[in-house]
């Protein structure tokens, strides 16, 4: 093109010359950003729904067995093996959501991969850092729960019920 336009009229300036393919490939792009920046408070907002969820989740639960977790520790458990109970429950349900989010991650991977530019939408690392972000999350919000119910006296659990000894 610059040969084109010099045989023609060399002083003509020529700037901004590009394919027709990386023109468009630039506005994929361009587009793509602004995408990206419109949704970067996005997964911020994901991960505090999430923990919240587990957070109220969790809360309920220790509240709902606040006798037997009275139980255990009338019964010798100490705090430590109460905290493990707690958080390996909220765990578990957050390993089961982050397998769900991932088998929902492959079969939607079909459908982004006209929108995910230079990585794949399938890329292994990408899906191991949300799960291991997402179970952080998971057990820092399960964390408060645990922590209340292993600080619980045993005696006044057993005596007065659920509704006195624990507020969720």
């Amino acid at each position: 093109m610059r040969t084109a336009v010099a045989s023609v009229d060399p002083s003509l300036p020529i700037y901004d010359a590009m394919t027709l393919d990386e023109r468009i490939g630039g506005r994929r792009r361009a587009a793509a950003l602004q995408r990206g920046a419109a949704g970067a408070r996005s997964p911020a907002r994901a991960l505090l729904l999430a923990a919240i969820g587990v957070y109220g989740v969790l809360s309920y639960s220790v509240s709902s067995r606040m006798r037997e977790i009275g139980v255990r520790l009338a019964l010798g458990a100490d705090a430590r093996r109460v905290i493990g109970l707690v958080l390996g429950e909220g765990l578990r349900l957050a390993a089961i959501g982050a397998a769900a989010g991932l088998v929902a991650a492959l079969i939607a991977s079909r459908f982004m991969q006209a929108v995910v530019i230079d990585v794949s939408a399938t890329d292994p690392r990408i899906l191991a850092i949300s799960a291991v972000v997402m179970m952080t999350v998971a057990a820092l919000a399960a964390f408060l729960p645990a922590r209340r119910a292993s600080s619980v006296d045993p005696i006044v659990v057993l005596r007065t019920g659920v509704e006195s000894s624990y507020e969720v």
